[in-house]
């Protein structure tokens, strides 16, 4: 996704000061992102950062049950070997999910991680509580969560839900805490929804928050960006020059032999 860092800055800060509480996830408390990606290797978790008090907290977002805990073990594992802390890992579960392990015994090491089923929420009772808090002004940080996962709880009408997520995230007060609700929603509320509900709430998202704005900006440049570099890839392919390529896309000849120097490889 574009924006990457933009979204991670947010959604540190989103999932911070109490905001996991009413998941029953407490005393988390986040400082950076973390990088996901392990050396020399393709494993890739979700979501890692570095908490306040030096150790790691890894987030999963799963809309499938996990039969088993040896992927995730391997991900901690060798997160751990690498960095030599402790690692607190939590992995949230669409409605669609109703039961997970936790544990994993491999005789040698008993790995645990916290799990978050969303199916034991009621979505309806959480958007509703969105609503009475703001309309009394008592904003807190856990309607973050409440506000940016409600679709993924349990639901009697998910179309209904979706109208009013719509209606609610342009009632929230502060303008910050929308860029938060949004990085929320960007990152973890829209895994359930269709793509034609993806792309409606994220159109609307922009209208109403700048971060949404940001990432949308970022998104259409670095698609311009891949166009031009795909129409350089087609004409080096046909043995036209370098030059004639530049002026054609706009990239830069230095660019354009870095091309041909990957092409190469």
């Amino acid at each position: 996704m574009p924006g990457q860092d933009t979204l991670m800055k947010a959604l540190t800060r989103s999932l911070s000061g109490g905001a996991l509480d009413v998941l029953g996830v407490h005393g988390v408390e986040l400082a950076e992102p973390f990088p996901t990606e392990l050396p020399a290797n393709t494993l890739r978790m979700d979501r890692v950062w570095r908490m306040m008090d030096g150790n790691l907290f890894h987030l999963e977002f799963q809309t499938k049950r996990e039969s088993t805990l040896h992927r995730f073990l391997e991900y901690d594992a060798r997160l751990a070997n690498e960095h030599r802390v402790r690692i607190r890992t939590v992995i949230l579960y669409h409605a669609n999910v109703t039961s997970a392990p936790d544990e994993l015994d491999i005789g040698t090491a008993r790995y645990r991680v916290e799990n978050v089923l969303l199916s034991r929420l009621d979505g309806e009772q959480t958007l509703d509580e969105v609503e009475r808090h703001l309309r009394v002004g008592q904003w807190e940080p856990s309607d973050r969560m409440r506000l940016g996962l409600a679709l993924n709880m349990r639901l009697e009408d998910q179309d209904k839900a979706f109208a009013r997520v719509r209606e609610l995230i342009p009632q929230v007060p502060d303008e910050t805490e929308r860029d938060l609700v949004v990085s929320a929603i960007l990152v973890l509320g829209d895994q359930g929804l269709t793509e034609e509900q993806r792309a409606l709430l994220r159109k609307e998202l922009r209208k109403v928050s700048k971060l949404a704005e940001e990432l949308y900006e970022e998104g259409r440049m670095e698609g311009r960006m891949e166009e031009r570099i795909e129409i350089a890839l087609n004409l080096l392919r046909k043995g036209m020059a370098l030059e004639d390529i530049a002026d054609t896309t706009k990239l830069s000849k230095q660019e354009i032999e870095e091309l041909v120097r990957k092409q190469s490889h």
